[in-house]
């Protein structure tokens, strides 16, 4: 398919599509509870003619798109879900719902993906195979994707391969940045609490100090990523919450502590994991306190496919040209649960520039003055549908 064609498919729904978009923004809802927006989107893709699922992991849904003639499923998939942020962005558009904002760009992801979906419902009569487009919910910390799999997302008919894109205020409107292999870090949590002995501050010596044992170790915590990890492999150990006492002369019986590890390697994972309770089961027992300690393992890292990489490259080549195109990235920390998807079929998560060319400054995802230039919109709507034209053209 010409590139000039699909520009003219794009710039014929854009302002549809950005409507759309502010749509979701203005109502936003967090995960798992995406009603409204999962009430538009089934509405938009049942208008469009497609096969429509809903009630998927309780607001997920789907729109199967079947072409007329036979052939592979290809699905891309959106996330639906806002954050507990209240805006600040002053946008004539903003949030309406007090303390939650599409502070992660879902509102983009989601009005991208229906603009997809009605650019290759018009291309029906060429299409060789199938097309999934899935509207997920629950993506911020809840694993949505898994329970959508779970669920039997990815079969009737079965999918074959994946895509799906996050935004990105890094890169400028109309870039993409995409690498092959670990590409995202899988996010584990975990919670210590210190049960010590609580007394006067002015006799420290008749407690167990809760404060004292928790900054040891922490302290020895970090030694596991500097001095225990193979230097060669990317981890990080990170203490977020250090909560004890409640005023300035009583020694607390109690402390909690809290904080994730992100890693590209679930063996590193379980290492990391096992050191930390060495060091808690050693200096606790050492000061004469007790431990509770919950240790959870996240979603699994984000592995694009090769293949899948080389196909989105190409693609993307023909829509936006090679010099829009960003690759090999560095890995990032980050986490995100499309990789569920990955474990299960090939697929490939790019990143889409949101920032206009003409901004000196941005703000970065999760911030609560997140503006986005609505122009990527149309870039991601041409690197989804070329990537999956060239796919189900060329099986």
């Amino acid at each position: 398919m010409l590139s000039k064609e699909i520009k003219k498919l794009s710039s014929e729904i854009l302002s549809e599509v950005i409507c759309l978009r502010r749509t979701i923004h203005k109502e936003p809802e967090l995960g798992f509870k995406e009603f409204k927006t999962s009430a538009l989107v089934a509405k938009y893709l049942e208008n469009l003619g497609l096969k429509v699922s809903k009630g998927i992991a309780g607001t997920g849904v789907t729109g199967l798109l079947e072409g007329n003639f036979p052939g592979k499923t290809i699905a891309i998939r959106a996330d639906m879900d806002a954050l507990p942020i209240s805006e600040q962005s002053n946008l004539p558009f903003a949030s309406s719902n007090p303390g939650v904002m599409h502070a992660c760009g879902h509102d983009v992801h989601t009005s991208i993906l229906l603009g997809t979906a009605n650019m290759l419902s018009k291309l029906k009569k060429q299409i060789k195979g199938n097309v999934k487009f899935i509207f997920q919910p629950g993506e911020e910390g809840l694993g949505g994707a898994k329970v959508m799999i779970d669920e039997g997302v990815l079969s009737n008919p079965k999918v074959d391969a994946i895509i799906a894109l996050h935004i990105s205020p890094a890169l400028k409107t109309g870039q993409i940045s995409i690498s092959s292999g670990p590409i995202m870090a899988s996010p584990s949590e975990f919670e210590l609490i210190i049960k010590g002995r609580g007394g006067h501050a002015a006799e420290p010596h008749k407690t167990i100090d809760p404060i004292i044992i928790g900054s040891n170790i922490i302290n020895l915590f970090q030694t596991i990523v500097s001095r225990n990890k193979n230097p060669l492999k990317s981890a990080v150990l990170s203490v977020t919450v250090f909560q004890a006492g409640t005023t300035f002369n009583i020694i607390p019986s109690d402390a909690d502590i809290k904080g994730t590890v992100r890693t590209f390697d679930p063996c590193l994972d379980e290492e990391i994991s096992r050191k930390m309770l060495a060091i808690i089961s050693s200096v606790t027992n050492a000061m004469g306190a007790e431990y509770s300690f919950d240790y959870n393992i996240g979603y699994p890292p984000v592995v694009n496919n090769k293949n899948m990489v080389d196909l989105v490259i190409n693609a993307s080549s023909k829509v936006i040209g090679k010099e829009n195109l960003i690759l090999n990235e560095q890995a990032s920390m980050l986490a995100e649960d499309f990789s569920y998807y990955l474990n299960e079929v090939p697929g490939a998560l790019f990143n889409l520039g949101c920032s206009n060319p003409s901004w000196d400054h941005f703000e970065n995802l999760h911030n609560s003055k997140l503006i986005v230039d609505e122009d990527c919109i149309i870039t991601g709507m041409e690197v989804f549908l070329q990537t999956v034209v060239d796919f189900l053209e060329n099986q």
